[in-house]
């Protein structure tokens, strides 16, 4: 192979047959086991909202209640509760309206549908993963990354949840995949191709942009200084800008308007707008922007990521960002099996020189460069979903490691081949093992101190409100006291005898606190020199007498 050749490795004479099985049944696998937790959790924090901005999108036609995330993940949460018969119920609160939305009719079935809307970006995902490693290495390549990918139960968590994450995986893959095609083969076609998945990309969710910006940025700049001229004929590039911009504006249902509301704006922001130059004001108010909600929605994750959110890791709660967040959480919540083959990856690729000769090699680690790069100097430090879409490239280059293991053994290749099928294996029994506390995962080394190491999405989501109520209907105590991190209604969907656990008191009995609250909010630190049994992953559940009588 050429130094810039993107020729298939693959054997052609080999039998297609037995790897597209295996990959086709870890699939299915999966998909079981994902569907698997939706009756074992109640709704994650952010659920409602996703729930009540995609229905407001599909029944109302307009996307008011937050333009925090892009509209097309929103909306695939909503498609099936909408054709199933829920309706936006104009309250005025998104959560109150997304927790109205899963209570109307029957609360767990509309929670399934709502999550099922996810599942066709993990498919996506899988499948973009082994057409891109089947072209370019083979088909083991493929179903060893299917395989890795399909038991990553970090990736089978995120996909099993109405949120965001799973869709701007899938959709991050395409667009570089899209991108590369298009860099390889500039025709009309690839154009078309690669600004449809760019426009719809962005339209899943904001950090699609800076993502995309250092990922595909990278590969641009490498095809440019190996042809020695910008890689993409510049007609073709103008009509990937057009087509992206259209794929984005449709996604927004072609709105239009003006930029800003002055309803919306802060006083510190009516004194900057005054002090304004007119023509500006004038592009801000415009009445017929394309596109305005797509820039209320650019505005308000910019204000969010200069800010900063509460943030916890290691023991200490902090507001913005902390450089090691994302590496310990990757560290932490990736078996230790896609940990190993992937530093193997790297290491065989950038000291043989095949991770710059070689833009395959080039594009994988474009793939978690872009994500990472953004997400480590960022203020937002609420969980490794946050560097979700670089999974696929890490099973991706695991792939490569361990058919280059298989392959060069010389005279005793047995050695080489038990390790990989050892760490295959591991990868898959530790998925097997996590069932069905997927995101909330953590490996080996980490298990023991997973909520002294991270919380907030990466372990207490609110999710395990089934799991306490049938805990205590087994305890039938009189009432419990409970402190709960989460969106759910306890008063709709905990039917125990409860009252809320203030700070400040210290009452007898049985007392539930989440792990977050626990840990993050003051006045909860007496508990910790009590015994506890943990409920699921994320719940405390305390037992305490009445202090004796004299």
């Amino acid at each position: 192979m050429g130094s810039f050749s993107s020729t298939s490795r693959q054997n052609p004479g080999q039998n297609r047959w037995l790897p597209w099985s295996v990959a086709a049944l870890a699939l299915t696998i999966a998909t079981l086991l994902i569907a698997h937790t939706y009756s074992i959790f109640y709704q994650t924090f952010d659920e409602p909202a996703h729930i009540a901005c995609g229905m407001e999108w599909l029944d109302r036609g307009t996307y008011f209640y937050e333009a925090l995330h892009p509209p097309i993940a929103r909306a695939a949460t909503a498609v099936l509760p909408y054709l199933h018969g829920s309706r936006d119920l104009g309250i005025a609160d998104m959560w109150d309206e997304g927790n109205g939305i899963l209570e109307h009719g029957s609360y767990e079935t509309t929670l399934t549908l709502a999550r099922l809307g996810i599942l066709p970006f993990f498919w996506l995902t899988c499948w973009l993963t082994w057409r891109f490693m089947a072209r370019r290495f083979g088909d083991w390549h493929a179903t060893v990354a299917v395989l890795l990918l399909a038991f990553c139960p970090v990736v089978l968590g995120n996909s099993g949840l109405a949120t965001t994450d799973t869709p701007l995986m899938a959709m991050f893959l395409w667009s570089l995949l899209a991108l590369l095609d298009l860099l390889e083969g500039p025709k009309w076609s690839t154009a078309v191709i690669a600004g449809l998945a760019v426009g719809l990309a962005t339209a899943t969710k904001f950090t699609e942009m800076p993502f995309f910006a250092v990922g595909g940025g990278t590969l641009i700049l490498y095809f440019w200084i190996r042809r020695k001229a910008f890689p993409i004929p510049w007609k073709l590039f103008g009509l990937a800008l057009l087509v992206a911009f259209l794929g984005l504006w449709a996604a927004y249902r072609f709105s239009h308007g003006p930029i800003l509301r002055l309803e919306a704006l802060t006083p510190g922001e009516l004194q900057k707008l005054a002090r304004m130059a007119p023509w500006k004001r004038k592009i801000l108010f415009f009445p017929s922007m394309p596109l305005n909600e797509f820039f209320f929605g650019l505005r308000e994750a910019f204000s969010t990521g200069v800010k900063g959110r509460l943030a916890y890791a290691l023991g200490q709660t902090y507001t913005g960002g902390r450089w090691y967040f994302f590496p310990l959480a990757i560290l932490t919540k990736t078996p230790i099996s896609l940990l190993v083959l992937t530093v193997f990856a790297v290491g065989w690729l950038l000291r043989s020189g095949k991770a710059w000769r070689d833009r395959d090699y080039l594009f994988l680690f474009c793939g978690i460069l872009g994500p990472l790069a953004v997400a480590i100097p960022s203020q937002i430090n609420i969980g490794v979903r946050h560097v979700l879409p670089i999974y696929p490239f890490l099973a991706m280059l695991s792939a490569v490691a361990a058919v280059h293991l298989w392959q060069a053994g010389g005279r005793n290749p047995w050695p080489a081949r038990v390790a990989v099928l050892l760490l295959v294996g591991w990868n898959i029994e530790t998925c097997l093992r996590t069932s069905p506390d997927f995101f909330a995962y953590f490996n080996e080394p980490a298990a023991k101190h997973a909520s002294y190491l991270l919380i907030d999405s990466d372990l207490d989501w609110g999710q395990d409100l089934k799991r306490l109520d049938a805990r205590l209907a087994e305890l039938h105590p009189d009432r419990v006291w409970l402190q709960y991190h989460g969106t759910a209604d306890p008063a709709q969907l905990f039917p125990q005898n409860w009252k809320p656990l203030d700070s400040a008191s210290r009452p007898a009995g049985w007392i539930a606190i989440s792990e977050n609250d626990f840990r993050e909010t003051p006045g909860y630190g007496w508990l910790a020199a009590y015994p506890y049994e943990r409920v699921g992953r994320s719940i405390r559940l305390y037992h305490l007498s009445p202090p004796a009588s004299n």
